[in-house]
């Protein structure tokens, strides 16, 4: 564990000073964590092949050390996403605010429900004739683009569960996030250019910003209690332990029940059957429909500990703003240690239809940026907000606000703002929400991929047919 600790604080350095040293890295936005995993994994590889049998043996060692660590960090990012207080908009509210807010939370909808659409059709048919992947394979576009690193760690414990069986999903899910990462940027620029060419961007909106903006430090850990009681910045640590000791106890009292349940219901019964009878008897078990990773648990977690502190009248003694950088440091540290563990065996062996699907994502992004916007969001600005959507959909947040800057650099449209309103209409469902953990493990694996694929594909096009409408009324 020490050897683990101090390679990854030593990766995060290596990893800060090559981006602020390569023009490159930073022109593309990649972050310090994502090269520093990079370099770990570059690392590991070669010690682990050209190194000693002492050396190979720390290496594999290690390698094992870090792959556990994703599971219980992102059970931290779970816990204290849902401790936070929901931000407000900067932008005063009016009449046309809810019909603006709602139209660009369809758009999310549309995007992200298409990706899995694009995703599970391109399995069907082109990737499970060749190729034996389960259904959920389907799911790596929405996983990684759409929902990032954290949502790769996260799905990457749905993928490897007995319902589904993709032990390569986590080690896919990063290297699609990764890739999106830098495909949307680079991808994002050139659309910029394409529009600016289209005369689709205000004179206004393109011009650079004449000055830069200055960057005070925040500080972290506003005392929201006497520091005489209790150090300010333990005491956030504190809630999102007790988050994540709450998730814990209720995963072991569910478990606990469904073990009972499975006795009550006979399930030791079917231990003498065998082949497609013993499997099909495991997977309707209690146990194993009720078996989801820790971080579900520790989400409602984070909600009980809130609820209860909001009861108490206690909730100021949270201060969003230190939870949401301890987040940040698990979700950084989460990063180093999943990519620097990654199977590159695991990946290389379904590189082909990895492939496939990242280039069906990379178009189905595409479309619904220069095509399906113009007709659900906004007329006045309705391509600085696609940007947003486009660079959520293919890596994160932050980089549609990095596109943003380049056509809007003084926040004058209100795409910003609109964008931050629409959110909780979608991020608790898709993009790394309930929906998208519930659909491998709740129904993909049971039925025919011909189902879902058809329901979803059938749900994007009404979802496109009313935005259409909506827009039409501008």
């Amino acid at each position: 564990m020490s050897l683990a600790i101090l390679s990854v604080a030593i990766l995060l350095l290596v990893g800060v000073v090559l981006r602020q040293s390569l023009r490159p890295l930073r022109v593309l936005f990649i972050p310090g964590s994502v090269v520093a995993g990079f370099v770990g994994l570059t690392a590991v590889t070669l010690l682990g092949r050209l190194g000693g049998e002492v050396v190979a043996a720390k290496t594999s060692e290690l390698n094992e050390t870090l792959a556990g660590w994703p599971g219980p960090l992102i059970a931290v990012v779970f816990a204290a996403m849902m401790l936070q207080q929901s931000g407000g908009s900067p932008r005063p509210h009016d009449d046309s605010t809810a019909r603006r807010v709602g139209r660009q939370g369809l758009m999310v909808w549309i995007i992200v429900l298409g990706e899995t659409m694009v995703g599970l059709w391109a399995t069907w048919l082109l990737i499970q004739p060749l190729y034996d992947v389960p259904n959920s394979f389907g799911m790596l576009i929405e996983t990684g683009f759409a929902g990032g690193h954290g949502t790769a760690a996260a799905m990457g414990q749905v993928f490897a569960s007995e319902q589904v069986g993709l032990e390569a999903g986590l080690d896919l899910g990063l290297l699609m996030a990764t890739c999106g990462l830098v495909y949307g940027v680079v991808s994002g620029i050139f659309w910029i250019n394409v529009a600016s060419r289209l005369g689709w961007l205000r004179d206004e909106s393109t011009q650079s910003a004449s000055a830069s903006v200055s960057q005070q430090p925040k500080p972290i850990g506003y005392q929201t209690t006497s520091p005489d009681a209790i150090d300010p910045l333990l005491l956030q640590i504190v809630w999102i332990a007790l988050a994540v000791g709450a998730g814990m106890l209720m995963q072991a009292v569910v478990l606990g029940l469904a073990g009972q349940i499975d006795v009550v219901m006979g399930a030791g019964a079917a231990s003498d059957a065998v082949g497609a009878d013993a499997e099909l008897s495991k997977r309707m078990s209690a146990s194993n429909v009720m078996d989801f990773p820790l971080f579900i648990y520790t989400m409602f977690g984070g909600w009980l500990v809130r609820r209860v502190l909001r009861q108490l009248g206690q909730t100021h003694r949270i201060d969003s703003m230190t939870i949401q950088r301890l987040s940040s440091t698990a979700m950084e540290i989460l990063v180093v240690a999943a990519i620097t563990s990654l199977k590159l065996s695991a990946v290389a062996a379904l590189i082909g239809p990895f492939s496939i699907l990242f280039v069906c994502g990379a178009i189905w992004t595409a479309i619904c940026l220069m095509v399906i916007s113009r007709w659900v969001l906004p007329r006045e600005y309705w391509f600085p907000l696609a940007l947003i959507n486009y660079g959520m959909s293919t890596g994160t947040t932050a980089t549609g606000f990095v596109l943003l800057r380049v056509v809007d650099p003084e926040l004058k449209t209100g795409a910003a703002s609109d964008y931050a309103l629409a959110a909780p209409l979608s991020a608790p469902f898709i993009g790394g929400g309930i929906l998208t953990i519930a659909l491998p493990l709740v129904l993909l694996e049971r039925v025919s991929i011909v189902w879902p694929a058809t329901v979803i594909a059938a749900a994007v096009l009404v979802l496109v047919g009313v935005g259409r409408h909506l827009g039409r009324s501008d």
